[in-house]
């Protein structure tokens, strides 16, 4: 939407690629997984000299065998240093000057 703002889509797939072991693992020789998708928001804004980013996602679990499924939702902060400023060099000065048409 903007360069700050933005929406999206996000999911994951989750295969188990080993059968659980172990003294936990008290319901056998199993893999377990599961699919999921949904909607996802962000926002990029500063902090002073840093950056911070809040995002938050949410995801709708299908398909799932050996686990449970439902909705996990996630809320995020980070803050981190700004990425470094590179300056845009104008059209004119690249060589990439265009004429207007009549």
């Amino acid at each position: 939407m903007t360069k700050q703002f933005h929406i999206g889509v996000v999911g994951y797939a989750y295969q188990q690629l080993t059968a659980d072991s172990g003294a936990g693992a008290t319901l056998g020789d199993f893999k377990s997984r599961v699919f999921a998708v949904g909607p996802e928001i962000g926002y990029l804004f500063p902090v002073g000299d840093l950056q911070g980013y809040l995002n938050l996602k949410a995801y709708k679990e299908f398909g799932a065998e050996n686990r449970a499924e439902g909705w996990n939702t996630w809320l995020t902060l980070a803050i981190s240093p700004m990425p470094p400023h590179t300056p845009q060099t104008p059209l004119k000065q690249s060589g990439l000057v265009t004429k207007a048409r009549p």
